[in-house]
């Protein structure tokens, strides 16, 4: 019984997450109520509160379930002594578009997170981790380039912490375009040329 009742209530818990989902994405962060994600779910906005202390733990919750990978393959990236590491880090952000194509789920969350949430009121604590996040990115970015310089494949006219943020800026640009085009499927080979020509100027010539 315990273990039916535990399953019941994760099996709640994600109609929770998908009605904020989807009502998110129809409606915009600000402009929806716990009660309206409650409705959409089919169950009592008591049961929300249940499981999320408010919209911003509730909104927290959506986004982690459409996680992108890039940052752990930089993290891989650092933790071992990798062949052809550019190469490999090129191959893995060309991936994210095809996956990005491909999940649905991913590429409603992900357009919530640029084009349906206003970052003011209750949601600059959610702005701050956003920056955070960005900021702990450009950062592991910019010492996985430093090591690509120590190792000579990274082109002298590229500094590191030039790379990382253009790197970011690069991705930040392709993924709104991409979120932005009914036809997600189109974008993945321009995104995926654009990562391949930034790649190639990143190398140092032999």
């Amino acid at each position: 019984m315990a273990r039916r009742t535990k399953e019941e209530a994760e099996q709640t818990r994600n109609a929770i997450l998908d009605a904020a989902e989807l009502v998110f994405f129809e409606r915009g962060v600000a402009r929806t109520t716990l009660e309206e994600i409650a409705r959409a779910a089919g169950v009592t906005r008591g049961a929300v509160y249940w499981h999320f202390r408010n919209k911003v733990d509730l909104f927290d919750a959506m986004q982690a379930r459409a996680r992108l990978p890039q940052e752990d393959v930089i993290d891989c990236l650092l933790s071992q002594e990798a062949d052809q590491p550019l190469d490999r880090l090129c191959g893995a952000l060309n991936d994210v578009f095809q996956v990005m194509a491909s999940d649905l789920r991913r590429r409603r969350v992900f357009t919530i997170l640029f084009h349906r949430c206003e970052y003011v009121e209750e949601m600059r604590a959610v702005a701050q981790r956003k920056q955070d996040r960005i900021d702990q990115m450009v950062e592991r970015s910019t010492r996985f380039f430093e090591l690509a310089g120590q190792k000579g494949i990274l082109s002298p006219s590229w500094p590191p912490t030039a790379a990382a943020l253009a790197m970011h800026a690069l991705m930040i640009g392709l993924l709104s375009r991409m979120l932005e085009n009914e036809d997600p499927a189109g974008s993945v080979a321009v995104a995926q040329d654009c990562i391949s020509a930034f790649f190639a100027s990143l190398a140092a010539r032999g």
